[in-house]
């Protein structure tokens, strides 16, 4: 399947290579309720009644940004996924697309979309232009090397 368009006024986007097969990678990420992983998360839980696929959530508390709700409304086993955001500050209508591209049998590319849309007038688009684009510009790529970084030193302990 190839990877969905996202909708919305405005994205952040940032892809990483991992030293690790694809599977590996999916691994960490098809476990949604957990992102431990990720900087800039404090604490994360799966919500919902579903465990996989469609429909699965987690709750997060992120550092500096609040708390919010995900739920994934798009599954591709072993390629990827899409996730609505629940609103955050100026942020409304955000979805989240992430999705795996094996570039050899050890290593793969993870390639993250953030869309969204903006809410609350003109203060919004000041706190987006001021605060939240630049702290998503920021985070997006750290994040993707939570990943890399727990992926590959996966790949290093299975190799010793």
């Amino acid at each position: 399947m190839k990877a969905p368009q996202l909708n919305g006024q405005h994205q952040v986007e940032s892809t990483i290579q991992i030293n690790a097969p694809v599977d590996q990678v999916w691994q960490i990420l098809r476990d949604f309720g957990n992102v431990s992983w990720a900087p800039g998360v404090k604490s994360s839980y799966s919500i919902g009644k579903e465990e996989l696929g469609v429909g699965t959530g987690r709750h997060c508390t992120l550092d500096g940004f609040g708390e919010i709700d995900e739920y994934v409304t798009l599954w591709s086993e072993g390629e990827g996924f899409v996730y609505s955001v629940s609103p955050l500050g100026p942020l409304n209508n955000a979805n989240s697309r992430w999705w795996i591209t094996a570039l050899s049998d050890q290593q793969c590319e993870l390639n993250v979309v953030l869309s969204y849309d903006l809410r609350f007038g003109l203060f919004g688009k000041l706190m987006h232009g001021l605060i939240m684009q630049r702290k998503l510009r920021a985070s997006l790529p750290d994040t993707l090397e939570g990943v890399k970084s727990r992926a590959e030193g996966v790949s290093t302990a299975a190799m010793a």
